[in-house]
């Protein structure tokens, strides 16, 4: 068993006995969670709200048909901008729920959740045809510093449910985070953008050379991370990328 394997044993661990000592609440609707409910009450998984189709990344048009999203007349890019990324998925927008959902497995851990909504995307991914043709899942990465103190990537958790869902590979390592990037937060998208130029590398080209993928996040804000991941993945060879999310920021 890896290290990383190792330490999410330990993580899912800790998490079952805390739960047997300390009962949790859901942390949509506060109630206590019961029999076999786990980080979430199943009257909440059952309401959570989900997006209908792909969208485009640049305007947030939904993209119904496989044909529109191969053809999509994007407004927001214009002479000489390229879409680097044709389509993404997210479940659903960052509104409080999956706001609270995406903290609990960040910042607190909760491996299994994270595994549970992965597999939920992964599903509605498999119903759309625009992503039939996608040959690899590529978690965006995070510095080897920043996950180290955090113990985990919550966007490679993501990429494994999703690749289990979907019966594709999950491609680990091509895509590295060379540069140690400022925390986006509290940055505009032309400050997220600057932050991140230059900060990704591929390592081995020849892995994703004419391959379709699906590049995939935690979040999508403003773009600036997946666009960038995107930009050195057709540069160094990709078809088609794609992309997948729990959660996407709407104004």
């Amino acid at each position: 068993m890896s290290a990383f394997r190792i330490k999410r044993f330990i993580l899912d661990l800790k998490d079952d006995l805390l739960g047997f000592v300390y009962p949790q609440n859901c942390p949509i609707c506060r109630n206590p969670l019961k029999g076999d409910e786990k980080d979430i009450c199943e009257e909440c998984w059952k309401a959570l709200a989900l997006l209908p189709s792909p969208y485009c990344p640049y305007c947030r048009t939904f993209l119904e048909i496989q044909d529109k999203i191969a053809n999509h007349p994007c407004p927001n890019l214009t002479g000489s901008k390229e879409r680097r990324i044709l389509a993404i998925r997210s479940l659903g927008t960052f509104d409080d729920h999956y706001q609270k959902l995406i903290h609990r497995l960040k910042y607190e851990k909760k491996i299994q959740l994270g595994q549970r909504l992965a597999q939920k995307l992964g599903e509605s991914i498999s119903e759309d045809r625009c992503f039939s043709g996608c040959d690899m899942v590529i978690p965006v990465p995070l510095h080897r510093a920043r996950e180290r103190e955090r113990g985990f990537n919550q966007s490679e958790v993501l990429a494994e449910g999703i690749s289990r869902a979907m019966g594709i590979s999950l491609t680990k390592g091509i895509l590295k985070r060379r540069k140690n990037t400022k925390d986006q937060t509290y940055l505009n998208a032309q400050q997220r953008a600057e932050n991140v130029k230059g900060a990704f590398v591929v390592t081995r080209p020849e892995k994703i050379n004419g391959k379709n993928v699906i590049l995939v996040d935690d979040v999508m804000t403003t773009g600036a991370t997946l666009n960038e991941c995107a930009r050195m993945l057709k540069e160094t060879g990709a078809t088609r990328v794609f992309a997948a999310t729990l959660a996407v920021v709407v104004d």
